[in-house]
């Protein structure tokens, strides 16, 4: 008796702006991606959204998709390319990881993933490996940038109004004098002061006044 052929789930994408500047086509990607399930003995089952951007995961076709692989309805994901699932290289790797841990498999075909075969699998962890590398760079300089800004006199955080300044001083007065945030946070609230968005006080938001932008700003001025 001979097993079931795996299910693909080929999954097609395309925006408006696709269509308009680049001429693709829901046809092509489903005529592509159904002669390559034949090649390989799988059965194809199409699974398309119009006119949605690949920004993030968050399409019904897609999330319908991979509930359906997380479930164990299907065996593989397939996809003409990266963009046609997703522009983000967080989604990217965050897929890796998802096919690894449910047990189905990942097929793209334009940068040869596929994590059905030990080479594709190696290229797939590449690519993860070199999409965190990116954002651990881009977290390493957006760091560099505050702290540069920072020194050349810039201000970053919430801007809060002049009203609120005299608040802000009495906290930091009374902090400095030894009283306790959720002292101070009581005391504020016996007296009937709002916080800057009309609240009450608590110790979380006095260590947030403590902590703020305008604190450090006031120490310098005093």
């Amino acid at each position: 008796m001979t097993s079931a052929a795996p299910i693909a789930l080929a999954y097609v994408r395309v925006s408006t702006t696709d269509q308009a500047e680049h001429g693709a086509s829901l046809a092509a990607q489903r005529a592509t991606l159904i002669a390559e399930g034949a090649r390989r003995g799988w059965t194809v089952e199409v699974v398309a959204d119009e006119g949605m951007s690949g920004k993030n995961l968050k399409r019904p076709g897609l999330q319908d998709a991979l509930r359906r692989l997380d479930r164990g309805e299907a065996s593989y994901l397939m996809a003409v390319r990266l963009d046609r699932v997703s522009r983000s290289v967080a989604d990217f790797a965050g897929l890796i990881d998802r096919s690894a841990r449910k047990g189905w498999g990942l097929v793209l075909l334009d940068s040869g993933v596929d994590t059905s075969n030990a080479a594709g699998r190696f290229t797939a962890n590449v690519l993860a490996s070199a999409a965190q590398y990116e954002r651990e760079l881009i977290s390493v300089r957006t760091r560099e940038g505050i702290a540069q800004r920072k020194s050349e006199g810039a201000v970053f955080g919430r801007v809060v109004a002049d009203e609120h300044l005299p608040t802000y001083r009495r906290i930091l007065e009374l902090h400095a004098a030894g009283t306790s945030m959720s002292s101070i946070a009581r005391m504020l609230n016996d007296d009937g002061t709002p916080t800057a968005r009309g609240g009450k006080w608590y110790q979380s938001t006095i260590k947030a006044v403590l902590t703020s932008e305008t604190a450090k700003r006031i120490r310098v001025c005093v």
